[in-house]
């Protein structure tokens, strides 16, 4: 059986999309797990049409439970085989996508998730495949950090997991716009063997209302959550040159020039890894006109590498 979790908030409509999706699929071995943080009973009625035609379980959070600790939870709710993690705006393309997902489970007993093509479909309804380096789809499994680089799995929605995966990771409580990024690659540290399916299976739906551009309207939680997820990784992850030009990025995007400027993100100085202040004293000395010059600003990494004690 394959369990779709749904962590539902309002919007009403889409979780009927997403439901009409599913009573198109071609896999009938399902449970739909909803639980819902709306204030009101919209989603739970307008799921009741579907009651006698897919198995779901429904669950009202009071209070709400707020992303993504309401992921963490559908997801411990539920008892497939395997699982998914739909957001609700998302929903199926491909009537086999979910026989699909799982013939490779099939094929490939190792594996232990598989996600297909991130593609997203804007309001107008055309469609963006979001991978914006695919040498990155062959290269996770030596170096999982570099899914900050880009997000090419996409969000959880792309994804298909053995439920043995949720005994061992889950997703952290504290993110919101890093949230998936740090899960797929703690999924692939905790040595768990994934598949790609080069296939356009899910509909990423992409609107105003969502997570990810609240997030980029208030990008102070954008640094301060790159700045947690260097604690995660720690100093060794900075011996990549591709991962220690991403901070190095970071800092002078966001024009960081000093700890206050730091701190400012809602940070302390405890938060600053002694790698990444190197590289802010670094920049402190160096003319921000400067810096905006691509070629120059790399040329100014790459010795700032090199020089640096903390990669070693």
């Amino acid at each position: 059986m394959v369990s779709i979790c749904v962590p539902a908030y309002k919007k009403p409509e889409y979780v009927r999309r997403l439901l009409d999706a599913l009573l198109v699929q071609d896999y009938k071995d399902l449970e739909v797990i909803i639980t819902d943080d709306s204030p009101n009973d919209d989603i739970k009625l307008a799921i009741a049409p579907y009651l006698t035609q897919l198995n779901i379980q429904y669950h009202r959070n009071i209070p709400a439970l707020g992303s993504p600790k309401n992921w963490n939870a559908a997801i411990e709710l539920s008892s497939g085989d395997f699982f998914m993690l739909m957001h609700q705006d998302d929903w199926f393309y491909d009537k086999s996508a979910i026989s699909k997902f799982v013939e490779i489970f099939e094929k490939k007993p190792h594996v232990s998730f598989v996600f297909c093509k991130n593609t997203a479909l804007h309001p107008d309804g055309t469609f963006v495949v979001l991978q914006a380096i695919p040498s990155l789809l062959t290269q996770l499994g030596s170096y999982p950090n570099r899914l900050l680089l880009s997000q090419v799995m996409g969000p959880p929605s792309n994804v298909m997991l053995r439920s043995s995966v949720k005994k061992k990771v889950a997703y952290d409580e504290k993110l919101i716009w890093l949230v998936d990024v740090d899960y797929n690659a703690r999924l692939i540290k905790a040595g768990f063997e994934y598949a790609y399916l080069d296939e356009h299976l899910v509909n990423i739906g992409l609107h105003k209302d969502q997570t990810t551009e609240y997030c980029r309207e208030n990008t102070d939680i954008m640094f301060r959550e790159n700045i947690w997820v260097a604690q995660k990784i720690g100093p060794a992850a900075f011996k990549d040159i591709l991962i220690y030009d991403y901070y190095w990025r970071l800092l002078r995007n966001y024009g960081i020039r000093s700890i206050s400027d730091f701190c400012a993100n809602k940070l302390s100085e405890a938060d600053l890894l002694p790698v990444v202040n190197f590289m802010l004293k670094w920049q402190a000395r160096i003319p921000s006109a400067l810096l905006t010059i691509g070629p120059i600003s790399k040329l100014l990494m790459a010795l700032n590498y090199l020089l640096s004690p903390f990669k070693k």
